[in-house]
């Protein structure tokens, strides 16, 4: 178990030690979910669209195209070298999926930070060491207490979503080399904002922002944006063995806002029913419908490593997608015991309409709500 002191960014935690719930992220909660999934994919890519280098380990002018990224690497010195020597050792992860328990203590804690008008992990507890605060947060929070690793991130002056996103994967801050006389590498140390962010064995996250209401005087917890962020995973057991089964989760949105071929805030469609099959044998397995953001998550409970799986999002006249299932197995003594971890996957549909189609998707959408899921044998 590790932590880090908060900073001017937050403090990132990791702890080691049931079913999942969902319900509708606000469409910028689902965008901060959509950017975290597409570092995991690529980390970097991603690292190439927060910063800018006029070599491959020097910073450009200016170091971002965000203001806020660019501010934030000046007023830490960070190292553009540092910064890419760690990046390389990243490797790509799985998606995470949304569950609502862990979104509502996120947006929970987010609004008391607000209201006592910190960034601290140990607000409203009286534990007095991070770990056990954040256990009793997010347990407190309703999430099962059968779970394998607990996680939380918060920033409570993030300038924007963007910004923000990119402050906890650069982890920006006092790397405490330098006994007080500057910063250092600019790179917290360790990096734990980033670990957790990039975390193989975390599957599941909330993400609670405050956007409004935050109160002029404030001097800590100011925002514009405050978030934090909890992950989690849970797992099963069945037949003397621990599992850690696969969810899938994705987005159907209609790329209007922004056309940039990636997911804005207000091109969600809602109500859009998603069917998962047996590539093989056709079979419908499980059936799903986009949230109020225009994401979805679908458990897929007993499926395996190495089966094929093809997604379909009915209505759109987008063409499937075929998807084969991973996974590993932990050495015995991370938690005691071996764990199978089916790794989450993740179906994105793009939507390009023509005038009228959204109404048409939105009408056989609704035809659809009532379909209930059908259970793998």
């Amino acid at each position: 178990m590790r932590y880090f002191p908060a900073s001017f960014l937050g403090a990132a935690l990791l702890l080691g030690a049931a079913l999942p719930a969902w319900a509708d992220p606000t469409a910028q909660e689902q965008y901060w979910l959509e950017l975290l999934n597409r570092a995991r994919r690529d980390p970097a890519a991603e690292l190439s669209r927060m910063v800018n280098f006029s070599s491959p380990s020097t910073f450009a002018s200016p170091s971002s195209s965000d203001p806020g990224i660019a501010a934030a690497l000046a007023y830490y010195g960070t190292s553009a070298s540092a910064l890419v020597s760690q990046w390389a050792t990243l490797t790509a992860a799985a998606p995470l999926a949304w569950n609502d328990t862990l979104r509502e203590s996120a947006a929970s804690y987010s609004q008391l930070m607000v209201s006592s008008d910190q960034q601290s992990h140990l607000l409203g507890t009286t534990a007095t060491d991070i770990p056990t605060a954040v256990e009793e947060r997010i347990l407190g929070g309703g999430y099962t207490p059968q779970y394998l690793d607990l996680g939380e991130t918060l920033f409570a002056a993030a300038t924007s979503v963007w910004q923000g996103h990119s402050g906890f994967l650069i982890d920006w801050g006092d790397d405490d080399s330098n006994s007080g006389n500057g910063f250092g590498t600019g790179i917290q140390t360790p990096a734990l904002h980033r670990e957790v962010s990039f975390s193989r064995v975390l599957k599941e996250v909330g993400i609670g922002l405050v956007t409004s209401g935050i109160p002029g005087g404030n001097v800590n917890a100011t925002g514009p944006v405050v978030v934090t962020q909890h992950f989690g995973n849970s797992y099963r057991f069945s037949g003397g063995s621990y599992y850690s089964d696969a969810i899938l989760t994705g987005v159907v949105f209609d790329d209007q806002v922004l056309a940039d071929n990636f997911y804005t805030p207000g091109e969600g469609i809602a109500g859009a029913p998603v069917e998962v099959y047996d590539d093989v044998t056709s079979q419908l397995l499980f059936t799903g419908v986009t949230n109020g953001a225009g994401g979805y998550n679908i458990d897929l409970t007993g499926v395996e490593a190495g089966d094929v799986l093809r997604i379909l999002a009915p209505g759109t006249g987008l063409a499937s997608q075929v998807i084969t299932i991973s996974g590993f197995t932990t050495p015995p003594a991370d938690y005691g015991a071996p764990v199978t971890f089916t790794n989450n996957v993740y179906a994105s549909f793009q939507l390009v309409p023509e005038p009228g189609s959204v109404l048409l998707l939105l009408a056989l959408s609704s035809m659809c709500l009532g379909r209930r899921r059908v259970v793998r044998p």
